[in-house]
């Protein structure tokens, strides 16, 4: 039964998103909202377009969330061994949601997870789960199925929150426009509102140079606004043809699901549900299904980077370590170094970064009449081999992290490279 949950839960958010989306842009054609109009600067497609995308995605999630929070607490059934004193010893010295290993036999180890100050969980061979509370005695209790229940942190709980408000905040830009500053303000107290929250925040950036750990200390907090609203806004930079933002998030969160082998470090659920969440949103955005396309709008761009952005962080923080920081920057290579060259030429030729310009990648290739599918193959199928290059370093040099930084570095050579070229020939 415990194997086919996550199957059923990626069916439900897609179909969710597949639903909320067809009824969404049935009324915002009805009722003239959140449209998105086609101009001469930037925006090339030729018919008016709901942009409630986002806000679909953000259904089926809530509904397929809600569906597994009520599920979770009466359905898991995980054959619960009957003694675990054995194991509880291990956790003396573990911190909270990290992971021990232990080898049972030659060729057979478990995963032991401290869930709280007073409980744990058992990860069995076969990926059975079994909880045991830790009673004032020290002695370990198992949990009936039926008391187990969905671990909701202070991080799932903000990350929740807060992605839902800006959502919110950005749907008013959307509908009315909000100046540049109202947006990086509005999106830098959405940051840090989940730093206060969860106390998470990038804190190192590890053995980034290969001098040792690099730590930050409470600097870590503005690098982290700096870094998320930067993602933020790269993802929305990069939204600019069908399908193009909501799959380059869709390869972060795939890369993520095998980062973190399925679970241990985070519940796989909470990565499974915006896959299909945003697979439903695909099926419109990318016209599989009818004529009329559904765009993300700057809710959903922004809502999509703003969850990729603190879900790597997370992953990369000391105590999940699943991902070094470099890698996270191969799993979001090509929104990264596209928002990074458009800034850094702009601000070279004086021109304002806030400006509306066709000078990103995909307009640079529909300047070399590449055709919106073809440019749609070329960034998803770069994006997978960079986060195949990410992924493959992590494994091997997980404690030589400076390794896949210079290969990174190495690639933004290249890129911007190329993209100089590119830029003479149009």
């Amino acid at each position: 039964m415990f194997k086919i949950i996550p199957v059923a839960l990626f069916f439900l958010s897609f179909f969710a998103s597949l639903i909320s989306n067809a009824i969404l842009r049935r009324l915002s054609i009805k009722y003239d909202f959140l449209l998105d109009k086609p101009n001469l600067i930037r925006k090339f497609h030729k018919k008016i377009t709901p942009a409630t995308g986002g806000i679909a995605i953000s259904f089926g999630i809530i509904f397929s969330g809600l569906f597994l929070y009520a599920f979770d607490g009466t359905s898991q059934n995980f054959n619960i061994p009957s003694s675990s004193s054995i194991f509880g010893n291990q956790l003396q010295n573990t911190d909270i949601n990290n992971v021990y290993e232990m080898d049972l036999a030659e060729g057979i180890n478990i995963k032991i997870q401290r869930i709280d100050d007073n409980s744990f969980m058992i990860i069995m061979p076969s990926g059975e789960k079994n909880i045991y509370e830790i009673d004032s005695s020290g002695q370990e209790t198992s949990i009936p199925p039926n008391n187990i229940k969905f671990n909701f942190s202070k991080f799932a709980f903000g990350l929740f929150f807060f992605t839902l408000l800006i959502q919110l905040f950005m749907i008013l830009d959307d509908l009315w426009g909000l100046k540049p500053v109202t947006k990086l303000l509005l999106q830098s107290v959405c940051v840090g509102g989940l730093i206060f929250i969860s106390e998470i925040y990038i804190i190192s950036f590890g053995n980034l140079l290969g001098f040792g750990e690099i730590y930050l200390g409470y600097f870590g907090i503005p690098i982290t606004i700096f870094c998320v609203v930067g993602i933020m806004n790269a993802f929305n930079m990069i939204d600019g043809i069908n399908g193009l933002c909501a799959s380059l998030c869709l390869l972060c969160l795939i890369s993520l699901i095998y980062a973190t082998n399925g679970s241990y470090y985070i519940n796989i659920y909470s990565l499974i549900i915006p896959v299909g969440a945003i697979m439903g949103f695909l099926m419109y955005n990318l016209g599989i299904l009818g004529d009329r396309a559904v765009f993300l709008g700057d809710n959903g761009s922004n809502a999509l980077g703003f969850l990729c952005a603190w879900l790597l962080i997370f992953l990369s923080y000391p105590e999940n370590q699943a991902i070094s920081p470099p890698t996270a920057l191969w799993l979001v290579a090509i929104p990264f170094v596209d928002a990074v060259g458009v800034i850094f030429v702009r601000l070279l030729n004086k021109i304002r970064i806030s400006k509306s310009q066709r000078d990103h990648i995909h307009h640079k290739l529909i300047n070399l009449n590449f055709s919106e599918e073809a440019i749609f193959s070329i960034l998803i199928s770069c994006s997978g081999i960079l986060a195949f290059i990410g992924l493959y370093l992590n494994n091997q040099y997980a404690e030589q992290s400076f390794y896949s930084l210079y290969a990174f570095i190495i690639f933004c050579g290249c890129y911007y490279l190329i993209i100089s070229q590119l830029q003479k020939n149009v």
